[in-house]
């Protein structure tokens, strides 16, 4: 015999049942879901147009969501499926620098904050400082000045420092294997590492066709995506052991600020933007935001 409990059972199994396919058979535009849930990963033999049509996107909005300038799309590129959050605009007063030659880091300020301060670039304060990482800790003294020593009483970031490991040691010159390099860009350097015109020029120029894609060297953070003075756009990863690398004169940057990017991953397209004869890649590697010889550590040079 069946029970009234027994029945509201049912009833409420039917309906749920009911719910669920009515939901699916009225969804025109279902959403679909790959591992990340907020990016695809383009594979060999796509294109823009069949990724367009797997996720029910216009292409147009792709291109925009993404930063592409062409319909090119690289193996590997991570394709995002909603625009990047607009960054609230950030309004700078600038100042002259102070004799005593050095600015101190308050809480939530960025190496890009206090550049635009005093009208310098983000490279301005990596040559300047010794930095660990591009990620700035309140009470920090960041030079402002070139060859300016630091006080005596420099304060210190607040984090614990680490002891080096046989697997993760601690760099402090260029000796990272050239089998753990990626190289950025297939292309001929057109301009080494040192005196160019009695100026330094802290990277090499790797010269390529426009809209070829440019590579992650290491596998890393985006610390930086937008333009310089010189650099046009330009994108700064970084990486373990006090490694960054600089990616300039890009037609587009692909890549977001903050994202983890894998080694080997296309990150942008060769450009001329900034100040540039004609499309090639400038490619820096710093440690400590030094600059150094990045023939010492890419493979195929």
């Amino acid at each position: 015999m069946i029970t009234e409990k027994r029945i509201l059972r049912i009833v409420i199994f039917c309906l749920v049942i009911a719910l669920f396919s009515s939901a699916f058979a009225l969804s025109s535009n279902p959403l679909y879901v790959t591992p990340s849930g907020d990016y695809h990963i383009v594979k060999k033999g796509e294109t823009l147009q069949s990724i367009a049509g797997q996720y029910s996107l216009s292409i147009e909005k792709i291109k925009l969501f993404n930063n592409m300038t062409s319909d090119r799309v690289f193996v590997g590129q991570k394709i995002f499926f909603y625009p990047h959050p607009t960054k609230k605009q950030e309004f700078v007063t600038q100042r002259k620098i102070p004799k005593k030659g050095y600015h101190l880091v308050k809480t939530k300020e960025s190496i890009h904050r206090i550049a635009k301060m005093y009208g310098l670039s983000v490279f301005d304060i990596l040559d300047y400082n010794n930095l660990n990482t591009y990620k700035l800790e309140p009470g920090l003294k960041i030079m402002l000045v070139a060859g300016k020593t630091k006080p005596a009483e420099i304060s210190k970031p607040t984090e614990k420092p680490t002891t080096p490991t046989t697997e993760d040691p601690i760099i402090t010159h260029p000796t990272t294997p050239k089998s753990k390099l990626a190289l950025p860009l297939n292309g001929t350097v057109t301009s080494e590492f040192g005196l160019r015109d009695g100026r330094p020029h802290k990277g090499i120029d790797i010269s390529s066709d426009k809209g070829d894609p440019i590579h992650a060297a290491l596998k890393g953070k985006v610390v930086y995506s937008g333009t310089q003075r010189g650099y046009g756009n330009v994108i700064i990863l970084e990486h373990d052991n006090y490694i960054m690398t600089v990616y300039a004169h890009n037609e587009a940057n692909l890549v977001r600020l903050g994202e983890k990017v894998n080694k080997g991953q296309p990150i942008a397209t060769v450009g001329q933007t900034g100040t540039a004869s004609g499309p090639h890649l400038h490619f820096e590697y710093r440690i400590k935001g030094k600059a150094t010889d990045p023939r010492e550590v890419l493979p195929g040079l």
